[in-house]
C-alpha cells in the first residue's frame, strides 16, 4: 500500500484532513476530488508516487503550492503535493532549495543566512512552479528571468531514476526545466541556484486618480522601460471597492535596489511624465532585502500569519475566488491611445471585482537569447493581463458566461501588443496555438525533450508540452 511506502503522509477521501488537503489557492477547484493526495517529504517519496501511479493506471498531478491559474495541479487521479520538501539551505556560493519551499519561507530563512533570492510578487507561490515556468517578477529587471540563475535541479522521471540536471549532466533537460514548465518533463525535487547579491531594498507605493488612468498607464510604461535597472515595478488598476472614496484607481508600487535619493528623483521624473500628481505617495526607509520584500508582499502579518488559512494554526493568508483571466506579454510601452483601449476593456462601470496588472520586465532578463533556455521571451517588456472574480458561490458554481466574456474581450484587447504568453500566467481561455505562444521557436526541442524523457506522456497537464509527434496535448482547461 502506498501509505506504507511514504515517509510523508497519504490523504484520502475518508480522512479527515482531505478537504484542506484538496485545496488549491483558488477557490474554484474545491470541487475536484483527487483520488488522493501525498505529501512527500523526499524524493525516495516522490518516486513511490510515480510507480503507484503508474501501476494503478491513475493519472499524476504535480503540486507545488496550487498557484495554478487553471487547475492543472489536481484532477481525479493522485496529487503529488511537495509543499513539505520546503527546505532552504546557503552551501558555500549557492543556495538549495526543495521545490515546494514558497516564496516567504525562502526569503525569512536564507535572509538569516544572509542570502537572497528571485521570488515572485505573490508570498506562497512554490520555487518549483515558479523556476519551471521562468520565473518573474520585481528583481527581474535587474537580476534576469529566475530560471537563468538555475545551476542544477534534482529531477524523479517516469521511469523511475532520479537524475541531476545541470550544464554537464542531462544539458536537454537542464535547458527544458529553465521556462519549459512545471509538471511535463519529470518532478524537480531540489534547485540549486545562484543567489542575488541584494543585501538591500527600499520600496514604494504611489496611488493615483482613475480620472488620469491613460495618461500614467502610458507614461509609467514608457518611465519603466527606460528606468534604471535597480527599479522593480508594477501597475495595477483597481476597482472602486479596493479605492478611496469608493472611486477606481491605479496603484504603482515596488522596490528599489540602488539609493534611495535615485528612486524619488525616478518617481519625481513619473510625476511629470504623467502631468499629474499622485493623490499618495509613500517611499520606504532602505532595509534588507528579506524585511522589505515581506513587508511588500504580506503587510503587517508574521511568516506564519501570512500562509494560507488553515495550512498553520496561525495562518489567514487569503484565497482567491473564482476568476476568469487574460495575459500576454507585451514588447514596448503602450501609447495613449493603446493605453485608452485596455482600459476601456477594463470597464470603470462595471463593479465586478477586478484588475489591470501590468508587471515591467526587460533589462537583465532580455540579454540572453531567445534559445538558450526554454524561456524564450526575451524581447518582453512587461506582463500585462486581465483578472475578473466572483466570491458568490451560487454564481461560481453556476460558472458566470459574463466572466468569460469579460476575459475575452479583454484579451482581444490585448492581442494586437501581445509577443507571446507566459506560461506561468495563462489565460483562462486555451489558445490552439498555445504552444507557440508559450515557447516560439523553442516549442519543437521542448517536444523532442519531452518524448525522449517522458515518451508516454506519464507528466501532462491542460497545457504541458505533448509526447506525440504532432505535439498535441491530453488534456484541456475549459473556457
Amino acid at each position: 500500500m502506498l501509505r506504507d511506502e511514504l515517509k510523508g503522509e497519504l490523504v484520502l477521501p475518508s480522512d479527515p484532513g482531505y478537504r484542506l488537503a484538496r485545496q488549491l489557492q483558488n477557490t474554484e477547484y474545491d470541487s475536484v476530488s483527487p483520488y488522493a493526495v501525498a505529501y512527500c517529504e523526499s524524493p525516495e517519496d516522490v518516486l513511490a508516487c510515480v510507480r503507484h501511479a503508474q501501476d494503478s493506471g491513475v493519472q499524476a498531478h504535480v503540486r507545488g503550492s496550487g498557484h495554478s491559474f487553471n487547475g492543472w495541479s489536481t484532477g481525479t487521479g493522485l496529487v503529488i503535493d511537495l509543499s513539505r520538501m520546503n527546505h532552504a539551505v546557503a552551501d558555500g556560493p549557492a543556495v538549495r532549495i526543495g521545490a515546494g519551499v514558497q516564496s516567504l519561507d525562502a526569503l525569512d530563512v536564507l535572509g538569516a543566512q544572509g542570502r537572497q533570492i528571485v521570488t515572485g510578487t505573490f508570498p506562497t507561490v512554490s520555487q518549483g512552479g515558479f523556476l519551471t515556468g521562468g520565473g518573474l517578477g520585481w528583481q527581474t529587471r535587474k537580476f534576469g528571468v529566475a530560471s537563468d540563475r538555475i545551476i542544477s535541479a534534482r529531477v524523479v522521471l517516469a521511469d523511475g531514476r532520479t537524475v541531476r540536471a545541470s550544464a554537464d549532466e542531462h544539458p536537454d533537460l537542464y535547458w527544458a526545466l529553465r521556462g519549459g514548465g512545471g509538471g511535463t518533463f519529470g518532478i524537480v525535487t531540489e534547485f540549486e541556484l545562484r543567489p542575488v547579491d541584494a543585501p538591500l531594498l527600499t520600496a514604494f507605493e504611489t496611488l493615483w486618480s482613475y480620472e488620469d488612468a491613460p495618461a500614467v498607464l502610458a507614461a509609467w510604461q514608457a518611465w519603466a522601460a527606460a528606468a534604471s535597472e535597480d527599479l522593480g515595478t508594477s501597475l495595477v488598476v483597481l476597482p472602486g471597492m479596493f479605492g478611496p472614496g469608493g472611486k477606481p484607481v491605479v496603484k504603482i508600487w515596488g522596490v528599489h535596489h540602488g539609493a534611495p535619493e535615485e528612486l524619488e528623483r525616478a518617481l519625481d521624473e513619473l510625476t511629470e511624465a504623467a502631468d499629474a500628481k499622485p493623490v499618495h505617495r509613500e517611499v520606504g526607509a532602505p532595509g534588507a532585502y528579506a524585511a522589505v520584500m515581506h513587508e511588500a508582499l504580506c503587510g503587517s502579518k508574521t511568516v506564519q500569519q501570512c500562509h494560507r488559512t488553515g495550512t498553520h494554526p496561525d495562518a489567514i493568508g487569503h484565497r482567491h475566488p473564482y476568476t476568469r483571466q487574460a495575459y500576454r506579454l507585451t514588447g514596448r510601452p503602450v501609447t495613449r491611445a493603446e493605453a485608452e483601449d485596455l482600459l476601456r476593456a477594463w470597464n470603470p462601470d462595471l463593479d465586478n471585482e477586478r484588475y489591470l496588472l501590468c508587471i515591467a520586465l526587460g533589462g537583465a532578463a532580455n540579454r540572453i537569447g531567445r534559445t538558450e533556455t526554454a524561456y524564450v521571451h526575451r524581447d518582453a517588456q512587461f506582463l500585462t493581463g486581465f483578472q475578473i472574480a466572483t466570491r458568490d458561490e451560487e454564481s461560481a458554481a453556476r460558472g458566470p458566461v459574463e466572466l468569460d466574456e469579460w476575459a475575452d474581450r479583454c484579451g482581444a484587447a490585448l492581442a494586437p501588443l501581445a509577443t507571446g504568453s507566459y506560461i506561468n500566467f495563462p489565460s483562462s481561455r486555451v489558445a490552439a496555438d498555445w504552444e507557440g505562444d508559450h515557447y516560439g521557436e523553442n516549442a519543437p526541442r521542448l517536444r523532442d525533450i519531452k518524448r525522449a524523457y517522458d515518451p508516454d506522456g506519464f507528466f501532462r497537464h491542460g497545457q504541458s508540452i505533448g509526447a506525440d509527434r504532432d505535439g498535441a496535448h491530453q488534456t484541456t482547461k475549459a473556457g
